[in-house]
């Protein structure tokens, strides 16, 4: 699941994106590069009727000018002043022109997706952090003499998405893991800020001899091309997680019996059907997993973020009024069109449901290995004990509880916040070594 900030939460999970017919071929690069910087200059003046006035029917109704006021303010508030463009690209993805305008931001860069439709009109608009702004530098677990990586592709019929398989240097076949997003359009390191969760991961293990796949996600490269109407947990996460494991199952430097899914936050909550799906994957691992429908820790976290600096606002009081509103109709079922929660369809919340976590997890024979946090705000105890108290009677179960660790399995002090991920840190120690040792000793 994405941070969510401290004031207003429209883009918390960065799904503003509707697909429309097909463009015309004959635009220039130069043209929707001009068009996506007037939009983004709209934003940044905060004239959110102009930039919505630009929008097709779809998206004005996906974002109306009132959703969108006081939108750059809350990113100037999360990641600084803007400092200027870095560079600006353009793409056509199937049926879509895509501009990025990599963004720099006093404290970190964004990658600002705007789509155009047929007729011109903005279609999409995607905020996430830029992969391009991130240095890396390895944990002092990760041995780079022990590992080789390698690029490969992940293929979902028409979806091709780039990946890395990290394998140990010693000699095969290796016992293998693929790493599964949590929501939102990340990258194949889950890159969040400074923070490359998965890149740790797939270093970590594979120093202690377990291969690793990691992939960018499909919603970040065909984001503006999917309905968000329609997407659900199998075109978000689960075929394509499904196609890596088959990938690593046809390798004859894997050990195709022993292919576990590692998922984190949605990632792990959607393991269990995942693993159902595709029954040959040997384990699961569930780092950060909610065992209720999301929407429902949703109605926890914002009233949490909306208070955790001492005192509500009125603005705040509204979102946490409105967001609890929309919950109650999720939980009854009585949605409608146009309904939406933090900015995404209230029809795709409601897709969500079909993981049914706890449900597929009481089914599952497969081991599983399930990971908490005690400092986590997103996934709290309150979903580890109902995990706990769900499977207390499957033997197949391993449940561990780390009490410094936050959302994205980084130690820390005190009350967690989004705070926390905008602080360089790594994946602990003590949780790659105990994936590890669970997948190195099953059967």
């Amino acid at each position: 699941m994405a941070p969510m900030s401290t004031r207003r939460f429209a883009i918390a999970l960065l799904l503003l994106v509707i697909p429309t017919p097909a463009m015309a071929d004959d635009n220039t690069d130069a043209k929707w590069i001009g068009e996506a910087r007037q939009a983004l200059q709209w934003l940044r003046e905060g004239k959110s009727e102009q930039f919505v006035e630009a929008c097709n029917d779809t998206m004005k109704n996906a974002i109306p000018a009132k959703q969108l006021e006081g939108l750059w303010t809350q990113l100037e508030s999360n990641f600084g002043a803007y400092e200027g463009e870095i560079s600006a690209t353009c793409s056509k993805i199937e049926k879509y022109q895509t501009v990025t305008l990599v963004s720099r931001f006093a404290n970190s860069a964004l990658d600002v997706r705007i789509s155009f439709d047929v007729s011109g009109k903005i279609a999409g608009l995607f905020f996430t952090p830029s992969s391009q702004d991130v240095a890396y530098t390895a944990p002092d677990y990760a041995d780079e003499k022990k590992f080789t990586e390698r690029p490969v592709k992940v293929t979902c019929g028409a979806f091709s998405l780039d990946g890395t398989l990290t394998l140990p240097v010693a000699e095969g076949p290796h016992r293998a893991v693929v790493l599964v997003h949590g929501s939102g359009p990340h990258d194949q390191d889950e890159t969040i800020f400074l923070n490359k969760p998965f890149r740790d991961l797939a270093w970590g293990l594979a120093t202690k001899g377990v291969a690793v796949l990691r992939y960018e996600k499909r919603t970040r490269k065909y984001g503006p091309q999917m309905d968000p109407t329609t997407v659900d947990i199998d075109s978000e996460t689960a075929d394509d997680a499904i196609a890596a494991a088959q990938l690593l199952m046809a390798r004859p430097d894997i050990q195709a019996d022993h292919v576990y899914i590692v998922g984190h936050s949605l990632g792990a909550s959607a393991a269990p059907y995942i693993a159902s799906k595709e029954r040959r994957i040997a384990g699961i691992v569930l780092l950060g997993a909610a065992a209720r429908p999301i929407y429902e820790l949703v109605a926890d976290q914002i009233p949490y973020l909306a208070r955790i600096d001492g005192t509500v606002t009125p603005d705040e009081q509204k979102s946490i009024d409105e967001t609890l509103a929309m919950v109650s109709k999720l939980r009854s079922g009585k949605i409608e069109p146009g309904d939406t929660l933090l900015g995404a369809p209230a029809q795709y919340w409601k897709a969500l449901d079909r993981m049914d976590a706890v449900g597929f997890a009481r089914k599952c024979t497969k081991p599983m290995l399930i990971l908490q946090g005690g400092r986590d705000y997103q996934v709290t105890d309150k979903e580890f004990e109902i995990w706990r108290e769900q499977l207390r009677d499957h033997k197949n179960v391993t449940l561990r509880r780390y009490e410094k660790l936050d959302h994205l399995f980084h130690a820390g002090e005190g009350k967690s916040g989004p705070d926390d991920y905008r602080r360089k840190g790594y994946v602990d120690p003590v949780v790659i070594a105990d994936i590890a040792a669970w997948v190195k000793r099953q059967d």
